[in-house]
């Protein structure tokens, strides 16, 4: 896109972590912005300290992984600003950690339907709308994960797999279509954001399988897992870096952006393990 200034961003998953970064960083180029999130506190917090730094913005409260949901949040976009034109489905959660077998269907049910019907919710409901006015960038929120396979985070992992694939074939059709509508997949590493903490807004409804937190029968694996991508969380990159680097690859019309290098090697490593038909190795960022 030649230029972001008056034209309206919507990012979900916008109150905090990544997404208000998002917001930050396109309200400071001159966008409009539209905050969706599903935690009414933490949206009005950041609806009030954007309008403070001078943007227009609205909130608007929703669950990411109801279509009637994303529905009303192009509703609410048109009615505030007439048009959508930045569109990053961005909320996400970090899932149940355990053994795949272990996990309850409510663990992959939460997960699955947040991290990869969100972004088909969002998909189906904001493309059309951009192709017909024809202006427009969609940004995906996958991850690492979508090219790795790390253990104990299955449900996790096969959401941001999906949006991987998704965000790749959506490019595809648009192309095939003649739109000039841009893709844009992220795919972050470790960035220090609450994600760990996303079982906060999960359904009270749903409730965890057993040894879906720590402690497996093979000596603890889960536990340590998640202290491993706890520290390297907390040590990650800042979400404003993420959010220039998001900035700048709508602005090029980017498709894969990476937040860093340190997964080059185990992605390279698995594409040749595949290529090769031998077993796949574990995972592991090279060290900075």
């Amino acid at each position: 896109m030649d230029t972001l200034q008056g034209r309206t961003a919507v990012v979900t998953g916008g109150a905090s972590g990544m997404g208000r970064a998002f917001c930050e960083r396109f309200a400071r180029a001159g966008m409009r912005i539209v905050v969706a999130d599903v935690e009414q506190g933490a949206l009005d917090t950041a609806v009030a300290a954007l309008r403070e730094g001078g943007a227009e913005v609205i909130g608007v409260r929703g669950d990411a992984s109801r279509p009637e949901d994303n529905e009303a949040l192009l509703a609410a976009t048109i009615d505030a600003f007439g048009a959508a034109n930045v569109v990053c489905l961005n909320a996400g959660v970090s899932g149940t950690n355990g053994p795949s077998w272990k996990l309850s269907l409510d663990d992959w049910r939460w997960t699955l339907d947040v991290n990869l019907w969100g972004v088909i919710h969002g998909i189906r409901t904001f493309v059309p709308h951009l192709l017909s006015h024809g202006d427009g960038h969609v940004v995906t929120t996958a991850s690492i994960a979508g090219h790795t396979s790390s253990p104990y985070g299955a449900p996790y992992n096969v959401s941001k797999h999906g949006v991987a694939t998704l965000s790749e074939t959506l490019f595809h059709e648009l192309r095939k279509e003649g739109s000039t509508i841009g893709v844009t997949c992220l795919c972050p590493g470790f960035v220090n954001t609450n994600i760990m903490r996303s079982a906060r807004n999960r359904p009270g409804t749903a409730t965890p399988g057993p040894d879906a937190h720590g402690g497996d029968e093979a000596g603890g694996g889960t536990t340590r897992f998640i202290e491993v991508v706890r520290r390297m969380i907390e040590n990650g990159k800042a979400p404003a870096e993420v959010a220039e680097l998001v900035h700048d690859a709508v602005r090029t019309d980017q498709f894969w952006l990476f937040t860093d290098e340190v997964w080059d090697e185990p992605i390279s490593r698995r594409h040749r393990e595949i290529a090769e038909r031998s077993a796949p190795s574990t995972p592991a960022p090279r060290k900075r």
